[in-house]
């Protein structure tokens, strides 16, 4: 059970992370004679069928042998012992992270009779190694990808749900999450860790790390040879995120020559129409293509292998943008005294008119309220075109130095630039990408029983974002501030960054002008010891991590506005901007010391115990700028201190996190496994710097309130509104507890029925820690007439410090909880046919699910009420109740040699051999989503608009609306279900109570291989995605009210309710179906 994990011996100048980096496995077993009896000093080689690579054993007293750290293939073991007929065993699969217990019995005879069999794979895991995550080559190169993007195969496994869409941002906006964002087990997307060969695969953006490039996808399908996700609890060897460990390994070459050449091609001419899309399918162009070739240098002994792929994109997107409407443009708006009647003229002040240009002309229809009057809000349809280039490659070196000594070095690039548009096609953003990963391994056999591997790593990742408008549109348009573009507009919505609003946002991204470049050094080192029935695995990791930031929000300045008609009246409700923006140089270092045993108590059964120690120096700025806002008698300073060290108290010196695994052979007969396993992990903080980044003095981030638009800075200076982290923040952990039981149906097929749990505590949560006092009500208190008891109140307006604005604050006061019932049905490739179906119930809890909203668009990422943040408790941002999905690979047998046609002539032979057929289909409920206001009715000044309203106790009926795709589109949910809450307070509404729409897709691919010559064989692909053309809604318009009753003067005590039109609005759906075609040469 022993993972090749990051182990580090000494070296105070490398490091950098991905603990617990596996890429390979374990072979032990037992030699016995026909009566059972222990067969010691027995010569034992284990030689590697595809490279010729050698490990040699000798059985111990007790007949027991073992080697650890083997490199992922397919693998030969002899046995030779005086006395006895030497005896092979061939044909041995060893994938990433497993660990395979191989019994051998020798038979009495002489050298000369030389017994050899053919190994057949058990379909049930006997080990306490996690491998039901593998994720295989066969699958990797023949499942139906769209993109080829080999982590879309991470939801093959039960409880990954792809979060990705829930991103705020598509692909090629999101400036929070380049890469795909999957929750596995319950955990934060953010807390998955991928490691390539062994080393951080990181990538780079504002918050997320996830690999990569700006397409969204992560390139290198035919580089791949397998991963293996491993989740719940698992080795001590692992660490640094308490999320899912992702390992990939990649191919290697051989003894003989190998390679590929492809294309795959799609285009909108063979694509249906999307649900949104209007009168023409948008044009769509998309052109994957590259090579692969691997081979020996020196037969047996060097080796070499390289991979290019190359990506193209032109999309036209289908973008449904709520605008002003036309008769909004010339300053008519429906009166609010008489909706049906006459619209009111509020004119369009100085300073407004050119902004208009912000958004495309209505040319869809109006939105009308719940009495079907128009609103002043219109339906813009386009299809503006993005444009992504993307090229990735690697290269791998392997050596079988000595029999004692193997080495591996691997590079990896990937090469990202796009040009996207976004929602509104006047806000442009582009986006680049560059990953790179270094891993170099060195693996010294000492003897039969001793092992060490070291190896040494570098990745790096430098992202850049710029938002923009077109160039003839932004040359008519002024900025907010002299000689920078047009920064962002929000009109009745959220501040956060992406957050929801009533009408799409416009102007340049609130990150324009950010960049980041962060590099990972690493070495580790691991030490294996056998010895009888104990495995022993130690290693020591350190890490050295460098991000460069410019990561200051808000560059070019950010209007928010109250409503539309204060929009038209130019009245900035707060102007927020960075004025003078610094690049920080951030620093940390990480360490990790861990120590396991696996001991196989009996031959039935074993038990994996360990502890793993990890540490960090905290979290620093090179050259002294770390700021940190303090604070007395529970209020926030006015004036930041600065240092080297953001932390004030380092709390994750030593985070010793125990773990313990058994796995029990129930009936001995390799039919029916029983395991069972609990540990702790954390993750550890290594990317604080977004909100450090925005933090006075170096990045003053200044708020105005009701300025003019056409000089919003004017007046007297803005008050500073502080970016903070919890100075002595902690560091969050889970502890995670698995129960399962896998049964074997045949010799290829099992089942498992499992029980997997966690509870997360220290999580990470974002709040505003200036508030102003508030109450709760009481019959005796002086909250406004009507209000409840038990509500909270804020009878004043004043922030707890009045010097300074609201804050954005990160703390770890968050806490989890998961609970999920898992049900997996896998078959081993046999007679072609391969599969795997799963299905998961679950319960997800938490009272935060993300660090910032642009990486959870379904959920505010702030805390409603920051002096209590479990009242927000509630189902997670991830929380899917049910999942299922069902994989499967078929060789049709046709053909000779086949069931079907046997006998026909070679030329009908090509034409109807060689076919075969793979599928995937996932089906699960929506998401949970929060309904929201587009105000602040405390009149605390958050301008983020955490809180929510309140539930209508009249309202009657079903919440959803049903019937037709239409119907559901034009108001997924009923916003009478709710109302405004009285000034100064805060709504009753549970968090994430609604639930999205739920998802259904089935993708298929047809595949025809045809031998060329006896190596050689073409392969043409067609790929159907979304074959029925399921129309699967995004999460709907989330903002319920766009005014109401806000505390602070009688006129804002007394504001008319205002409900949204687009409550409940969906404007966006995923895929329709597409085809995507292939031509592949192998050889």
């Amino acid at each position: 059970m022993f993972h090749r994990s990051v182990f580090l011996s000494v070296s105070l100048l490398l490091a950098t992370a991905a603990n617990a980096q596996i890429v390979g496995g374990t072979i032990s077993g037992i030699v016995t004679d026909p009566a059972g009896a222990v067969v010691p000093d027995a010569q034992i080689t284990i030689r590697n069928q595809e490279t010729g690579g050698e490990r040699h054993l000798i059985s111990d007293a007790a007949g027991a042998y073992a080697a650890p750290s083997i490199p992922v293939g397919v693998y030969a073991i002899s046995v030779v012992r005086e006395g006895f007929a030497p005896q092979t065993r061939a044909g041995i699969s060893l994938t990433v992270g497993q660990a395979k217990r191989i019994d051998l019995t020798v038979h009495p005879g002489n050298v000369t009779e030389q017994i050899t069999v053919t190994d057949v794979p058990s379909s049930i895991n006997l080990s306490t190694q996690q491998i039901s995550g593998l994720v295989n080559e066969r699958q990797i190169k023949d499942l139906p990808l769209n993109g080829r993007s080999y982590d879309q195969l991470i939801i093959l496994n039960p409880a990954a749900v792809n979060y990705t869409a829930q991103r705020s941002g598509s692909v090629g906006t999101s400036n929070s999450s380049v890469g795909s964002m999957f929750a596995i087990s319950g955990r934060r997307p953010q807390d998955n860790l991928y490691l390539l060969n062994g080393v951080e695969y990181t990538g780079a953006s504002l918050i997320n790390v996830t690999p990569g490039g700006t397409s969204g996808q992560l390139l290198g399908v035919d580089a791949v040879r397998e991963f293996n996700v491993v989740s719940d609890t698992y080795s001590a060897s692992y660490g640094k995120r308490q999320g899912a460990q992702i390992s990939i390994v990649t191919a290697s070459g051989t003894n003989n020559v190998h390679g590929s050449a492809y294309e795959f091609l799609r285009n909108s001419f063979f694509d249906a129409r999307n649900y949104f899309d209007q009168a023409h399918i948008p044009n769509f162009q998309r052109n994957n293509y590259g090579a692969s070739l691997g081979g020996p240098i020196r037969t047996n002994r060097l080796f070499l292998f390289g991979n290019y792929e190359g990506y193209r994109q032109n999309l036209g997107i289908t973008d449904v943008t709520l605008v002003p409407d036309t008769q909004a443009r010339q300053g008519l708006l429906p009166d609010p005294a008489n909706p049906a009647g006459p619209r009111k003229s509020y004119g369009v002040a100085n300073g407004v008119r050119p902004l208009l240009n912000l958004w495309p002309a209505q040319n869809g229809p109006e939105l009308l309220d719940a009495k079907g009057n128009p609103t002043g809000i219109g339906e813009a349809f386009s299809s503006p075109t993005q444009h992504i280039r993307e090229d990735f490659g690697t290269a791998r070196f392997d050596a079988n130095l000595t029999s004692r000594d193997l080495l591996f070095g691997v590079y990896t690039a990937d090469d990202s630039t796009a040009n996207t548009p976004t929602q509104n096609p006047f806000s442009l953003i582009n986006e680049s990408l560059r990953e790179q990963v270094v891993s170099i391994q060195e693996q010294h056999v000492f003897s039969a029983h001793l092992l060490n591997t070291a190896r040494v790593g570098y990745s790096r990742a430098s992202f850049f974002f710029l938002g923009s408008i077109p160039t003839s549109i932004q040359s008519e348009t002024p900025g907010f501030l002299a000689g920078k573009p047009t920064g962002a507009i929000v009109i009745a919505g959220s501040t956060a960054s992406n957050g929801s609003s009533q009408i799409t946002g416009a102007g340049a991204n609130v990150g324009s002008n950010n960049a980041t470049a962060r590099n990972l050094y690493t070495f580790d080192d691991h030490v294996f010891y056998s010895r009888s029935r104990h495995q022993v695995e130690a290693g020591v990791w350190l890490q050295s991590l460098q991000s460069n930031d410019n990561l200051a929000q808000n560059q070019y300045g950010q209007a928010s506005f109250a409503s539309l008609t204060t929009f038209l009246q130019g009245t900035v409700k707060t102007f927020t901007v960075v004025p003078n923006p610094t690049p920080l140089n951030w620093r940390s270092f990480m360490s990790a010391v861990y120590f396991e045993d696996t001991w196989q108590l009996t031959p039935a059964f074993e038990i994996r115990g360990g502890i793993r120690f990890e540490s960090t120096n905290g979290w620093n700025e090179a050259h002294g700028r770390a700021s940190q806002y303090g604070f007395k008698n529970g209020v926030i300073d006015t004036t930041p201190t600065t240092g080297t060290s953001a932390l004030s108290n380092n709390r994750a010196k030593i985070l010793p996190e125990p773990r313990i695994g058994i796995a029990w052979n129930v009936f001995g007969d390799g039919k029916t496994s029983l395991r069972s396993s609990v540990g702790l992990h954390h993750s550890l903080l290594d990317n604080l710097d977004y909100r450090l980044d925005q933090a006075a003095p170096y990045n003053t981030t200044l708020s105005y309130s009701n300025v003019p638009i056409a000089s919003p800075i004017s007046g007297p200076p803005g008050l500073i509104s502080p970016s903070n982290v919890q100075a002595d923040i902690s560091t969050p952990g889970v502890v995670s507890y698995a129960l399962s039981i896998e049964q074997q149906l045949d010799q290829t097929t099992s089942i498992t029925v499992g029980y997997v749990g966690s509870h997360g505590y220290h999580q990470i949560l974002s709040e505003d820690q200036n508030e102003p006092g508030s109450i709760i009500c009481s019959p005796n208190s002086s909250c406004p007439p009507g209000t409840s008891t038990g509500t909270i109140y804020y009878p004043t307006t004043v922030k707890a410090n009045p010097l300074v604005a609201n804050t954005t604050s990160w703390t770890s006061g968050g806490s989890s909880n998961y609970n999920a019932l898992e049900v997996d049905l896998r078959r081993n490739l046999a007679h072609g046919l391969q599969l795997r179906a799963n299905y998961t119930f679950a319960k997800n809890l938490d009272d935060g699910s993300a660090w910032n909203t642009s990486v959870s668009a379904n959920t505010p990422a702030f805390v409603s009420y920051p002096g209590n943040p479990s009242l927000d408790y509630g189902p997670a941002a991830t929380d899917i109740r049910h999942l299922a999905t069902f994989n499967a690979t078929y060789e049709l047998p046709v053909g000779r040699g086949h069931f079907l046609l046997s006998t026909v002539p070679p030329l009908i032979n090509h034409a109807v051999s060689g076919w075969s057929l793979s599928t995937i289909a996932t089906l699960q409920t929506g998401f949970p989503f929060s309904p929201q206001l587009g105000y602040n009715p405390t009149g605390s000044g958050d301008t983020r608009n955490p809180v929510r309203p309140n539930v209508n106790p009249g309202f009657r009926g079903n919440i959803y609306t049903h019937g037709s795709t239409a119907t559901r589109v034009g108001q997924f949910f009923s916003p009478a279900a709710f109302t405004p809450p009285a000034y100064g307070t805060i709504g009753n509404l549970g968090r994430d109570t609604l639930t999205g729409p739920g998802y259904a897709d089935w993708d298929l691919s047809l595949l025809k291989s045809t031998v060329l010559t006896e190596k050689t064989r073409l392969q043409f692909r067609a790929e159907f995605f979304n074959v029925l053309n399921h129309t699967n809604l995004q999460t709907p318009n989330e903002v319920v009210y766009t005014s109401g009753p806000t505390q602070g003067t009688v006129a804002n005590q007394t504001t008319a309710v205002v409900q949204s039109p687009t409550a409940g609005v969906v404007t966006a759906a995923s895929t329709s179906r597409q085809i995507q075609l292939a031509l592949k040469v192998i050889f």
